[in-house]
């Protein structure tokens, strides 16, 4: 989605988290568990008022969150620093960016956080993905347009959380859809016909295409040939959008897929890395080039097998 990003901070061009102090949670001031819920959904009181609607900087490595502010005024620390923000407002905050959250008491709204895993299925059905690259808000002005829409999807996202009926797992899922499509449609009226409206189209269409050939590692010129622009429009559109360049969404993408195959554990890791087109040895180098721990190590700390 293309909504206006957070610059980041000189030296970290995607602004992602370093390792070292800041904290590294599931659910902020939770201990980690080895399988967090796909989809969890909570009302901003619930942990805000516990920690005095200040949450420190943090992040979370393989965790998505979407916060709705529908009452209420705050400030959000990103890696371009910190910004004020008055409700109605949406943030859409992706894994590893570290962020930090001040709220007014009087505030109200609802908390959506979402594993890789889960979010690598909504990519596949709505044809791009869901979350930007770097921490992002849908502007005030559209999000008090969607203000009706949005209460009413996360009042239903928070009633399929906590039933215990079984069809809760299809709610949900079908409510997260829901959402992202929502925010897609939005992202593609608001860019508009022009230069921007242009970038963000074959950015999708990219995307798109990253979908159904990833696992087969082609080449950019590949990409380019049947979108019929040249690598460096491509490029550019890349990173004007996303802040990133087109590898390094194909290897987002990649990388996204191989979090969901080691935790799901049916597979080890050599069948993990030929599931995704890899030679083991390349794959274990590459995994841990991008995440800071070996395949099998993640798998172990995730609950898979290895």
């Amino acid at each position: 989605m293309d909504f206006p990003r957070s610059p980041a901070p000189p030296g970290d061009p995607e602004g992602r988290a370093e390792a070292g102090p800041v904290p590294l949670f599931d659910l902020y001031g939770d201990t980690p568990r080895d399988r967090p819920d796909p989809v969890h959904v909570e009302p901003l009181v619930t942990r805000s008022a516990r920690h005095g609607w200040a949450i420190r900087p943090h992040r979370h490595r393989a965790l998505h969150q979407v916060f709705w502010i529908r009452q209420g005024e705050g400030s959000l620390l990103g890696a371009g620093g910190e910004a004020r923000f008055r409700a109605p407002v949406l943030h859409l905050v992706p894994a590893g960016q570290v962020h930090g959250l001040r709220f007014d008491p009087a505030s109200a709204g609802h908390v959506l956080t979402l594993t890789d895993g889960f979010l690598s299925g909504c990519a596949g059905l709505i044809g791009a993905a869901p979350m930007p690259a770097t921490i992002a808000s849908l502007s005030p002005g559209r999000a008090a347009v969607l203000a009706g829409e949005m209460d009413a999807l996360f009042g239903r996202l928070e009633a399929a959380f906590r039933s215990l009926g079984p069809a809760r797992e299809a709610a949900l899922a079908g409510h997260v859809l829901l959402l992202f499509s929502l925010l897609r449609r939005e992202a593609e009226e608001t860019a508009g016909p022009g230069e921007g409206g242009a970038r963000a189209l074959l950015v999708r269409r990219f995307r798109e295409a990253v979908e159904q050939h990833y696992r087969s590692h082609a080449a950019l010129d590949f990409y380019c040939d049947r979108l019929g622009v040249t690598p460096s429009t491509l490029t550019r559109a890349c990173r004007a959008v996303t802040g990133r360049s087109p590898a390094a969404l194909i290897h987002e993408r990649l990388l996204a897929e191989a979090r969901r195959l080691l935790r799901l554990g049916s597979r080890n890791v050599s069948g993990v890395a030929y599931a995704l087109g890899f030679e083991p040895a390349y794959f274990s180098r590459f995994f841990q080039r991008h995440e800071g721990m070996s395949p099998a190590a993640y798998q172990r700390r995730h609950g898979g097998s290895s």
